[in-house]
């Protein structure tokens, strides 16, 4: 046929195949950011968490070491060689202070007992606080937090305040040091989330009886 011409015309649009595909791509890329989103969030929170569990831990600690500065180590508390007067061998896991003033007294050690910290089957052992001779126990360390290891070092190993009438002497002319030593660790679902937090600090009584 003269004159005739052939086009070839392109259909406009995608295929099917195409559409797939890029749908499929679309998908992969949504649930990877979908991901590092939900990733980014969790690791936010953690952060936070961690960061209040930490400022409890260092609360607790302080606690104990103001209750140090008000008060004086009982010497002759029976958890300390049966009440002879002389502390056992360094360190021990429980502090036993007296206010000489008012006799007022506080027991402090790391407790085993989850009925005697939060009973919630997982924070314990805990750093626990009696003020009745050890009829009632407190937590000072925070829900959330398991204490590894506490312990106490204290000196001089006889009481300075205790006064000698037949040597006419003291026991000791060096004023209660207490070092505090305590390992918190934090609790988290995974093992791999969970935190350990070490402290340690120095602190003594500021009173003088002398």
């Amino acid at each position: 046929m003269i004159g005739g011409k052939k086009y070839n015309r392109r259909r406009a649009g995608f295929t099917i195949v195409e559409l797939l595909i890029a749908m499929t791509l679309f998908s992969v890329v949504m649930i990877s950011l979908s991901d590092i989103y939900s990733q980014s969030l969790q690791y936010g929170q953690q952060i936070v968490l961690r960061a209040k569990l930490q400022a409890d831990a260092r609360n607790a600690l302080e606690d104990v070491a103001r209750a140090v500065r008000v008060s004086n180590i009982n010497y002759t508390s029976t958890n300390y060689n049966g009440g002879s007067g002389t502390l056992p061998a360094m360190p021990v896991t429980e502090l036993d202070l007296i206010n000489p003033k008012t006799g007022d007294t506080a027991n402090i050690r790391l407790d085993s007992t989850d009925a005697n910290c939060y009973n919630d089957g997982a924070s314990f052992p805990c750093l626990d606080v009696s003020t009745n001779g050890g009829g009632n126990w407190s937590p000072l360390s925070p829900k959330g937090v398991k204490i590894d290891n506490l312990q106490f070092y204290i000196t001089p190993s006889t009481d300075p305040f205790s006064f000698n009438s037949t040597l006419g002497t003291y026991s000791s002319s060096n004023q209660p040091i207490v070092t505090i030593s305590v390992q918190f660790r934090g609790l988290a679902k995974r093992t791999t989330d969970q935190w350990v937090y070490a402290l340690q600090t120095t602190v003594t009584p500021r009173l003088y009886l002398r």
